[in-house]
């Protein structure tokens, strides 16, 4: 049970790696999508330059913080494993009822700590996301506040 618990959380491990991977190609896309954006803003409409550079400075604000911590989630950060040989070698020759006790102690701190990482992975990609959302959304507001703008400029 000890093993399919580590296993578990081993894949955990894993799936969340593989999510933040996801999050950034997200956050390039959108970079991208910005940084293409901006000079048809400054060169065919009529938004000033500095309205055009607070909202991207917004959006790029909460767009490098959630790029921050999906960096930070995907990080692999160091964590306990087993004993050295020698000492598992050194319990194995000597019988004795500490075996048991000392793999089931060694097995728990070692799934505990895995936890502890993983929950830190979860806690950063849900900043990750909501900065993430944040950022998605203001640059939705500022669309469609530049979509109503150009139909009011067009209908005078």
């Amino acid at each position: 049970m000890g093993k399919f618990s580590y296993e578990l959380e081993e894949k955990r491990e894993q799936s969340l790696i593989l999510q933040s991977g996801h999050m950034l190609t997200g956050f390039s896309i959108i970079f991208v999508m910005l940084l293409a954006v901006i000079p048809i803003l400054l060169n065919y409409t009529q938004i000033s330059n500095k309205v055009v550079f607070l909202l991207l400075g917004i959006s790029l604000f909460f767009l490098i913080f959630g790029l921050l911590f999906t960096i930070a989630a995907q990080w692999r950060y160091d964590y306990l494993g087993l004993d050295d040989i020698e000492t598992i070698y050194n319990l194995m020759i000597v019988p004795s009822n500490d075996v048991g006790d000392w793999w089931l102690e060694n097995l728990n701190y070692i799934y505990n700590a895995k936890n502890d990482l993983n929950e830190k992975r979860v806690k950063l990609m849900k900043f990750s996301t909501f900065s993430f959302s944040i950022s998605i959304l203001t640059i939705l507001i500022y669309l469609i506040c530049l979509l109503t703008y150009m139909i009011h400029i067009s209908l005078l």
